[in-house]
């Protein structure tokens, strides 16, 4: 049985997690056999983690009709607001792919922080929000593969595609 967290902002429906606002519903993305459960959430996210590593995030935020972003969006087009939008949370030595046959156009990148794990991280605009999700590098997969520049660009890739994975199971309003 799925250990549950006390006093959700949101609310759970079977197997899903349905955000505070309604934004946005994400079945469980961990698995209740190894410890799945929510560690947080509050009325723009939610965070899943296991008890072999797995930590994975889902955010909603809305664009400001005023704010720069939506200047951007709205003259520039969704990939340079996009890029915007990352390189503004996350600074310029991101490197952010573009898949604009995803969600009508998903950014995902790898992003390191100063102490801790790999992150991988994919975004895209629905409407006028911003989705998101974060996931760690599973302590495993790094010890699994080799420390070579192949095995470093392979794990990489893994990472980043499986945040852009993990988005696409995202239902949004």
């Amino acid at each position: 049985m799925r250990e549950r967290t006390p006093r959700l902002a949101g609310h759970l429906v079977g197997d899903s997690y349905v955000s505070a606002g309604g934004f946005f519903t994400v079945s469980f993305p961990v698995s209740p056999e190894v410890g799945g459960r929510i560690i947080y959430d509050d009325s723009l996210s939610v965070t899943f983690r296991d008890n072999w590593g797995s930590r994975i995030s889902f955010s909603s935020r809305p664009i400001s009709p005023e704010s720069p972003m939506m200047k951007v969006l709205q003259t520039q087009g969704r990939a340079k607001a996009l890029d915007t939008l990352v390189k503004d949370i996350y600074g310029n030595l991101i490197v952010p792919s573009y898949h604009p046959e995803i969600l009508d156009g998903t950014v995902s990148f790898i992003y390191l922080r100063p102490v801790g794990p790999k992150t991988g991280v994919a975004a895209f605009i629905h409407g006028t929000r911003i989705y998101m999700v974060d996931t760690d590098l599973i302590p495993g997969v790094q010890l699994l593969s080799g420390s070579d520049d192949a095995s470093q660009q392979a794990r990489d890739e893994w990472l980043e595609n499986r945040a852009v994975e993990l988005l696409r199971t995202m239902q949004v309003k």
